[in-house]
Protein backbone atom coordinates (compact mmCIF):
# COMPACT_ATOMS: atom_id res chain seq x y z
CA UNK A 1 0.00 0.00 0.00
CA UNK A 2 1.39 3.59 -0.64
CA UNK A 3 -0.34 6.97 -0.15
CA UNK A 4 1.93 8.74 -2.71
CA UNK A 5 0.91 8.43 -6.80
CA UNK A 6 3.97 9.86 -9.36
CA UNK A 7 2.86 9.91 -13.10
CA UNK A 8 6.06 7.86 -14.00
CA UNK A 9 5.93 8.80 -17.69
CA UNK A 10 3.37 10.74 -19.88
CA UNK A 11 3.26 11.01 -23.61
CA UNK A 12 0.64 12.38 -26.63
CA UNK A 13 -0.71 11.04 -29.97
CA UNK A 14 -2.17 13.38 -33.26
CA UNK A 15 -3.15 12.40 -36.28
CA UNK A 16 -0.90 13.24 -39.15
CA UNK A 17 -3.68 14.76 -41.33
CA UNK A 18 -4.13 18.29 -40.40
CA UNK A 19 -6.51 20.58 -41.76
CA UNK A 20 -6.19 24.40 -41.70
CA UNK A 21 -9.42 26.04 -41.38
CA UNK A 22 -9.56 27.14 -45.14
CA UNK A 23 -9.08 23.32 -46.35
CA UNK A 24 -11.75 22.81 -43.87
CA UNK A 25 -14.03 24.87 -45.68
CA UNK A 26 -13.26 23.98 -49.23
CA UNK A 27 -13.48 20.03 -48.23
CA UNK A 28 -16.67 20.65 -46.99
CA UNK A 29 -18.17 23.72 -48.56
CA UNK A 30 -18.76 25.39 -45.10
CA UNK A 31 -20.75 28.83 -45.24
CA UNK A 32 -18.17 30.24 -43.26
CA UNK A 33 -14.67 31.94 -43.67
CA UNK A 34 -11.22 31.07 -42.09
CA UNK A 35 -11.43 34.51 -39.90
CA UNK A 36 -14.88 33.55 -38.55
CA UNK A 37 -13.92 30.24 -37.20
CA UNK A 38 -10.65 31.61 -35.57
CA UNK A 39 -12.37 34.68 -33.82
CA UNK A 40 -15.23 32.63 -32.72
CA UNK A 41 -12.85 29.79 -31.35
CA UNK A 42 -9.20 30.55 -31.43
CA UNK A 43 -9.07 27.69 -33.30
CA UNK A 44 -6.14 27.85 -36.48
CA UNK A 45 -6.24 24.05 -37.60
CA UNK A 46 -6.42 20.44 -36.18
CA UNK A 47 -5.81 16.81 -36.17
CA UNK A 48 -8.10 14.57 -38.16
CA UNK A 49 -7.94 10.48 -38.68
CA UNK A 50 -7.56 9.78 -41.97
CA UNK A 51 -9.59 6.78 -43.54
CA UNK A 52 -8.40 2.90 -41.51
CA UNK A 53 -7.35 4.82 -38.95
CA UNK A 54 -9.10 4.72 -35.33
CA UNK A 55 -9.37 5.87 -31.47
CA UNK A 56 -7.16 2.62 -30.28
CA UNK A 57 -4.63 3.88 -32.68
CA UNK A 58 -3.99 7.08 -30.95
CA UNK A 59 -4.35 5.30 -27.58
CA UNK A 60 -1.69 2.87 -28.47
CA UNK A 61 0.67 5.27 -29.65
CA UNK A 62 0.30 7.76 -26.47
CA UNK A 63 0.84 5.07 -24.28
CA UNK A 64 4.02 3.90 -26.02
CA UNK A 65 5.59 7.00 -25.46
CA UNK A 66 4.38 6.88 -22.14
CA UNK A 67 5.49 3.70 -21.29
CA UNK A 68 9.05 4.62 -23.13
CA UNK A 69 9.73 7.71 -20.98
CA UNK A 70 8.96 5.70 -17.64
CA UNK A 71 11.44 2.87 -19.45
CA UNK A 72 8.50 0.27 -18.48
CA UNK A 73 7.65 -2.75 -20.49
CA UNK A 74 3.58 -3.25 -21.91
CA UNK A 75 4.45 -6.65 -20.16
CA UNK A 76 4.52 -5.25 -16.99
CA UNK A 77 1.54 -2.65 -17.34
CA UNK A 78 -0.89 -4.15 -14.37
CA UNK A 79 -4.22 -1.69 -15.42
CA UNK A 80 -5.19 -0.08 -18.45
CA UNK A 81 -8.25 2.67 -17.96
CA UNK A 82 -9.38 4.54 -21.31
CA UNK A 83 -11.62 7.35 -21.10
CA UNK A 84 -13.17 7.77 -24.57
CA UNK A 85 -16.85 8.86 -26.29
CA UNK A 86 -15.24 7.82 -29.56
CA UNK A 87 -14.75 4.09 -29.07
CA UNK A 88 -13.70 1.60 -31.93
CA UNK A 89 -16.77 -0.14 -31.62
CA UNK A 90 -19.84 -0.20 -29.27
CA UNK A 91 -18.72 -3.44 -27.64
CA UNK A 92 -16.26 -4.79 -26.35
CA UNK A 93 -14.40 -2.12 -24.61
CA UNK A 94 -11.66 0.00 -26.33
CA UNK A 95 -9.04 -0.50 -23.73
CA UNK A 96 -9.00 -4.29 -24.56
CA UNK A 97 -8.04 -3.59 -28.15
CA UNK A 98 -5.05 -0.81 -27.02
CA UNK A 99 -4.32 -3.87 -24.34
CA UNK A 100 -3.91 -6.53 -27.63
CA UNK A 101 -2.10 -3.63 -29.63
CA UNK A 102 0.50 -3.07 -27.04
CA UNK A 103 0.87 -6.67 -26.23
CA UNK A 104 -0.12 -6.83 -22.57
CA UNK A 105 -2.04 -8.90 -20.74
CA UNK A 106 -3.95 -7.25 -17.66
CA UNK A 107 -7.49 -5.87 -15.86
CA UNK A 108 -8.62 -3.35 -19.57
CA UNK A 109 -11.44 -1.11 -19.12
CA UNK A 110 -13.35 2.07 -20.75
CA UNK A 111 -15.08 4.93 -18.93
CA UNK A 112 -17.24 7.22 -20.68
CA UNK A 113 -17.41 10.64 -18.71
CA UNK A 114 -16.66 13.34 -21.84
CA UNK A 115 -14.91 15.57 -21.59
CA UNK A 116 -14.00 15.27 -18.34
CA UNK A 117 -12.98 11.39 -18.59
CA UNK A 118 -9.36 11.77 -18.14
CA UNK A 119 -9.63 13.13 -14.48
CA UNK A 120 -11.97 10.37 -13.93
CA UNK A 121 -9.52 8.02 -15.07
CA UNK A 122 -7.05 9.27 -13.10
CA UNK A 123 -8.86 8.93 -9.87
CA UNK A 124 -9.22 5.31 -10.76
CA UNK A 125 -5.97 5.37 -11.51
CA UNK A 126 -4.46 6.80 -8.26
CA UNK A 127 -6.74 4.23 -6.18
CA UNK A 128 -5.34 1.24 -8.18
CA UNK A 129 -1.98 2.55 -7.44
CA UNK A 130 -2.74 3.21 -3.37
CA UNK A 131 -4.46 -0.33 -3.86
CA UNK A 132 -0.98 -1.84 -4.40
CA UNK A 133 -0.09 -1.92 -8.21
CA UNK A 134 2.74 -0.51 -9.37
CA UNK A 135 1.66 0.53 -13.64
CA UNK A 136 -1.36 1.86 -13.87
CA UNK A 137 -1.96 3.31 -18.06
CA UNK A 138 -4.43 6.04 -17.69
CA UNK A 139 -5.35 6.90 -21.14
CA UNK A 140 -7.80 9.42 -23.07
CA UNK A 141 -8.54 9.19 -26.33
CA UNK A 142 -11.06 10.57 -28.46
CA UNK A 143 -12.03 10.67 -32.27
CA UNK A 144 -14.81 13.63 -32.63
CA UNK A 145 -14.24 13.67 -36.87
CA UNK A 146 -15.99 10.14 -36.94
CA UNK A 147 -19.08 11.53 -34.96
CA UNK A 148 -19.81 14.96 -36.60
CA UNK A 149 -21.61 16.39 -39.55
CA UNK A 150 -19.03 17.93 -41.43
CA UNK A 151 -21.08 19.75 -43.58
CA UNK A 152 -22.09 21.92 -40.06
CA UNK A 153 -20.11 24.38 -39.03
CA UNK A 154 -20.67 24.57 -35.32
CA UNK A 155 -19.52 21.07 -35.15
CA UNK A 156 -16.93 20.96 -37.82
CA UNK A 157 -14.62 23.55 -37.42
CA UNK A 158 -14.45 22.69 -33.43
CA UNK A 159 -13.88 19.13 -32.94
CA UNK A 160 -10.87 17.07 -33.29
CA UNK A 161 -9.07 13.92 -32.56
CA UNK A 162 -5.81 13.53 -30.35
CA UNK A 163 -4.97 11.02 -27.14
CA UNK A 164 -2.71 11.26 -24.30
CA UNK A 165 -1.80 9.01 -21.80
CA UNK A 166 0.11 8.79 -18.57
CA UNK A 167 1.84 6.07 -16.58
CA UNK A 168 1.26 5.86 -12.87
CA UNK A 169 2.70 4.10 -10.27
CA UNK A 170 4.12 4.60 -6.77
CA UNK A 171 6.26 7.24 -5.27
CA UNK A 172 7.79 8.55 -1.88
CA UNK A 173 6.86 11.87 -2.47
CA UNK A 174 3.52 13.66 -3.13
CA UNK A 175 3.09 14.00 -7.26
CA UNK A 176 -0.78 13.34 -7.61
CA UNK A 177 -1.74 15.90 -4.68
CA UNK A 178 -5.64 15.58 -4.41
CA UNK A 179 -8.78 14.90 -7.27
CA UNK A 180 -11.97 16.11 -6.96
CA UNK A 181 -14.44 14.27 -9.14
CA UNK A 182 -18.42 15.75 -9.27
CA UNK A 183 -21.69 15.29 -12.31
CA UNK A 184 -24.78 16.57 -11.85
CA UNK A 185 -27.42 14.94 -14.72
CA UNK A 186 -29.48 17.41 -16.54
CA UNK A 187 -31.89 16.68 -19.27
CA UNK A 188 -30.02 19.40 -20.78
CA UNK A 189 -26.95 17.46 -21.37
CA UNK A 190 -24.45 20.00 -23.27
CA UNK A 191 -23.68 17.68 -26.21
CA UNK A 192 -25.24 14.41 -26.95
CA UNK A 193 -25.45 11.82 -30.28
CA UNK A 194 -29.73 11.02 -30.52
CA UNK A 195 -29.64 7.82 -31.80
CA UNK A 196 -27.60 4.64 -31.38
CA UNK A 197 -28.63 3.67 -28.04
CA UNK A 198 -31.21 1.74 -26.33
CA UNK A 199 -33.56 5.30 -25.72
CA UNK A 200 -33.15 5.30 -30.03
CA UNK A 201 -31.76 2.08 -31.26
CA UNK A 202 -30.57 2.33 -34.70
CA UNK A 203 -32.43 2.34 -37.82
CA UNK A 204 -32.07 2.89 -41.68
CA UNK A 205 -34.31 6.25 -40.18
CA UNK A 206 -32.46 7.36 -37.81
CA UNK A 207 -28.83 7.26 -40.11
CA UNK A 208 -31.18 9.24 -42.91
CA UNK A 209 -32.29 12.12 -40.66
CA UNK A 210 -28.64 11.90 -39.29
CA UNK A 211 -28.98 11.66 -35.72
CA UNK A 212 -26.38 10.31 -35.39
CA UNK A 213 -24.57 13.04 -35.19
CA UNK A 214 -23.10 15.09 -32.06
CA UNK A 215 -26.15 17.71 -31.41
CA UNK A 216 -24.17 20.68 -29.29
CA UNK A 217 -26.45 22.99 -26.59
CA UNK A 218 -26.40 26.54 -27.13
CA UNK A 219 -23.06 28.34 -26.29
CA UNK A 220 -24.27 30.95 -23.64
CA UNK A 221 -26.09 27.89 -21.83
CA UNK A 222 -22.71 25.73 -22.12
CA UNK A 223 -20.31 28.65 -21.17
CA UNK A 224 -22.05 29.83 -17.94
CA UNK A 225 -22.48 26.09 -16.64
CA UNK A 226 -18.76 25.03 -17.54
CA UNK A 227 -17.52 28.13 -15.37
CA UNK A 228 -19.64 27.10 -12.39
CA UNK A 229 -18.87 23.84 -12.28
CA UNK A 230 -15.10 24.09 -13.28
CA UNK A 231 -15.54 26.84 -9.89
CA UNK A 232 -16.77 24.21 -7.83
CA UNK A 233 -14.30 21.95 -8.57
CA UNK A 234 -11.46 23.85 -8.10
CA UNK A 235 -12.68 25.08 -4.77
CA UNK A 236 -12.84 21.45 -3.18
CA UNK A 237 -9.54 20.37 -4.75
CA UNK A 238 -7.65 23.49 -3.34
CA UNK A 239 -9.69 22.53 -0.33
CA UNK A 240 -8.30 19.19 0.27
CA UNK A 241 -4.74 20.18 -0.65
CA UNK A 242 -4.62 22.95 1.93
CA UNK A 243 -3.53 25.59 -0.71
CA UNK A 244 -4.42 28.83 -3.21
CA UNK A 245 -4.71 29.63 -6.32
CA UNK A 246 -2.05 31.03 -6.02
CA UNK A 247 -0.06 28.59 -5.14
CA UNK A 248 -0.29 27.21 -8.32
CA UNK A 249 2.65 27.43 -10.77
CA UNK A 250 0.04 26.32 -14.33
CA UNK A 251 -3.28 26.15 -14.67
CA UNK A 252 -4.95 23.64 -17.54
CA UNK A 253 -8.60 23.79 -18.10
CA UNK A 254 -10.39 21.65 -20.57
CA UNK A 255 -9.37 23.22 -24.19
CA UNK A 256 -12.85 22.98 -25.76
CA UNK A 257 -12.69 26.76 -26.99
CA UNK A 258 -10.54 29.15 -26.78
CA UNK A 259 -12.89 32.19 -25.60
CA UNK A 260 -14.22 28.98 -22.99
CA UNK A 261 -10.52 29.05 -21.73
CA UNK A 262 -10.38 32.92 -21.33
CA UNK A 263 -13.64 33.41 -19.74
CA UNK A 264 -13.10 30.59 -17.45
CA UNK A 265 -9.47 31.68 -16.62
CA UNK A 266 -11.14 35.13 -15.97
CA UNK A 267 -13.73 34.24 -13.62
CA UNK A 268 -11.02 31.91 -11.40
CA UNK A 269 -8.49 35.31 -11.41
CA UNK A 270 -6.01 33.24 -12.89
CA UNK A 271 -3.42 35.14 -14.37
CA UNK A 272 -3.76 33.95 -18.41
CA UNK A 273 0.26 33.99 -18.11
CA UNK A 274 -0.41 31.02 -15.67
CA UNK A 275 -2.89 28.93 -18.06
CA UNK A 276 -2.47 27.09 -20.94
CA UNK A 277 -4.25 27.70 -24.43
CA UNK A 278 -3.03 25.22 -27.18
CA UNK A 279 -6.70 24.70 -28.76
CA UNK A 280 -5.01 26.91 -31.60
CA UNK A 281 -3.56 23.98 -33.25
CA UNK A 282 -5.68 20.79 -31.82
CA UNK A 283 -9.45 22.21 -31.41
CA UNK A 284 -11.02 20.52 -28.81
CA UNK A 285 -10.24 17.08 -28.81
CA UNK A 286 -12.67 16.06 -25.76
CA UNK A 287 -11.10 14.04 -23.18
CA UNK A 288 -7.89 14.19 -24.59
CA UNK A 289 -7.36 18.20 -24.44
CA UNK A 290 -6.17 18.28 -20.55
CA UNK A 291 -3.54 15.47 -20.62
CA UNK A 292 -2.30 16.71 -24.01
CA UNK A 293 -1.91 19.97 -22.75
CA UNK A 294 -0.17 18.74 -20.10
CA UNK A 295 1.81 16.55 -21.83
CA UNK A 296 2.85 19.58 -24.02
CA UNK A 297 3.47 22.17 -20.82
CA UNK A 298 6.22 19.09 -19.53
CA UNK A 299 7.71 18.44 -22.73
CA UNK A 300 8.76 22.12 -23.35
CA UNK A 301 9.53 23.05 -19.80
CA UNK A 302 6.50 25.25 -18.83
CA UNK A 303 5.82 22.97 -15.92
CA UNK A 304 9.13 22.02 -14.03
CA UNK A 305 10.60 19.90 -11.14
CA UNK A 306 8.33 21.46 -7.84
CA UNK A 307 5.84 23.11 -10.12
CA UNK A 308 2.11 22.50 -9.02
CA UNK A 309 -0.36 22.29 -11.76
CA UNK A 310 -4.04 22.94 -11.47
CA UNK A 311 -6.25 20.13 -13.80
CA UNK A 312 -9.65 20.82 -14.65
CA UNK A 313 -12.51 19.91 -17.10
CA UNK A 314 -16.29 20.08 -17.52
CA UNK A 315 -17.82 17.34 -19.50
CA UNK A 316 -21.48 16.47 -21.51
CA UNK A 317 -23.70 15.12 -18.88
CA UNK A 318 -22.83 17.20 -16.92
CA UNK A 319 -19.74 15.63 -15.42
CA UNK A 320 -16.71 17.75 -13.98
CA UNK A 321 -13.84 17.54 -11.74
CA UNK A 322 -9.98 18.94 -10.64
CA UNK A 323 -6.80 17.54 -9.80
CA UNK A 324 -3.60 19.17 -8.53
CA UNK A 325 -0.47 17.53 -9.61
CA UNK A 326 3.19 19.27 -8.03
CA UNK A 327 6.40 18.06 -11.00
CA UNK A 328 8.83 15.33 -9.29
Amino acid sequence: MTSHVQILGIGHSTPTQVLTNEALIARFGLKVDAEWIEQRTGIRDRHWLQDGETTSDLAVAAAELALAQAGVRSTEVERIVLATISPDHPSPSTATIVERKLGARCAAFDLSAACAGFLYGLELGAMSVRAGARNVLVIAADARSRFIDKHDPRSAVLFADGAAAVLLGPADAPGLLAIHLGAEGRERMGAHMPAGGAAMPTTAATVEAGLHFLVVDGKREIFDLFVAYTREACDAVLSQAGITIDDVDLFITHQGNARMVELTVGALGVDPARAMNNIAHHGNTSSATVPIALSEAIASGRLASGQTALLTSVGAGYTFGAALYRMP
